[in-house]
């Protein structure tokens, strides 16, 4: 099932439909819906952040275990807009935690749904803050790092962290598999996630500069001013379109054994790039 608010497509899974249902009937509806409340509000804090800082979200899915954020060219953006859209789901956690614990003092809210509500919201916060991409605590550690370091480092960085989690998770589950004799299954999956996506994000990180050339066009009616950059032929697609400015139009000199060769721009480029992939060499765009 899927609906749209705004731009943005909200896909909800059968599973998630059907678990507070089943929860209800295995007795553990008070739970189901403390954490349904929880994942709304931590995906509403997000859809909200990126609103207002023009951060466009293609798509939402809902899940059993958590939403899925199809932030579009999360690489693309400012650093300060990443991190805020990141930490708005958390923080959205943290206020609705201390929410619960007011509305219970001032007896508007039952204790024992308040506890469920917290202890929801309080595992989604210690969870999403892990500093393991692609969760929030990931892109808010990728953020505060590229300030320092250049980018591709703090990527690889914030990778790493989050396979050094999900080998952290597989062994918390083979421990409580031991111990309780039984296999956790958040455990298992959200470790099995966050290893498999690392190919995800370094992918999402090269299509950067292409999602931003590609969301900068625009029709050309009229004469514009042009941007020029000479570049050899051997140079890969996805490098030259990182000198490519969301402004004006860039036209490339493709230069080969030392003379011009041919002239190009952004369009073919990301043509190219569709076509054949971001490593097709800029010598050949005058070929496809």
């Amino acid at each position: 099932m899927s609906l749209y608010v705004g731009h943005t497509r909200i896909i909800a899974h059968p599973l998630a439909l059907l678990y507070p249902l089943a929860a209800a009937m295995l007795g553990t509806g008070t739970e189901a819906a403390a954490l349904t409340i929880a994942l709304v509000f931590h995906e509403a804090a997000h859809l909200l952040a990126a609103h207002a800082l023009g951060v466009y979200i293609a798509s939402l899915r809902l899940t059993p275990f958590g939403g899925a954020m199809g932030m579009e060219n999360p690489y693309g953006i400012s650093p300060i807009r990443l991190a805020t859209v990141s930490a708005a789901g958390p923080l959205a956690n943290a206020l609705l935690t201390l929410t619960a614990g007011a509305l219970t003092h001032w007896r508007m809210l039952s204790p024992g749904f308040a506890l469920a509500l917290m202890q929801a919201n309080l595992t989604l916060l210690a969870f999403n803050l892990l500093p393991a991409l692609p969760l929030d605590g990931g892109r808010i550690a990728y953020a505060l790092l590229s300030v320092k370091l250049k980018r591709e480092r703090a990527l690889e960085i914030g990778i790493r962290a989050g396979r050094a989690v999900a080998a952290m998770l597989l062994l918390a589950c083979a421990a409580f598999a031991v111990r309780w004799h039984r296999v956790n299954l958040s455990f298992l999956f959200a470790a099995v996630f966050i290893w498999a996506s690392a190919a995800d994000e370094r992918r999402a990180f090269a299509d950067a500069p292409m999602k931003a050339v590609l969301g900068a066009l625009r029709p050309i009616e009229g004469p514009v001013p042009a941007r020029v950059c000479a570049i050899g032929a051997d140079c890969a697609v996805h490098t030259a379109l990182k000198a490519a400015q969301p402004d004006a139009p860039t036209l490339y000199a493709v230069y080969k054994d030392d003379r011009l060769s041919s002239i190009t721009d952004d369009r073919q480029l990301v043509k190219a790039a569709l076509t054949r992939g971001l490593g097709v060499r800029v010598g050949e765009v005058d070929k496809y």
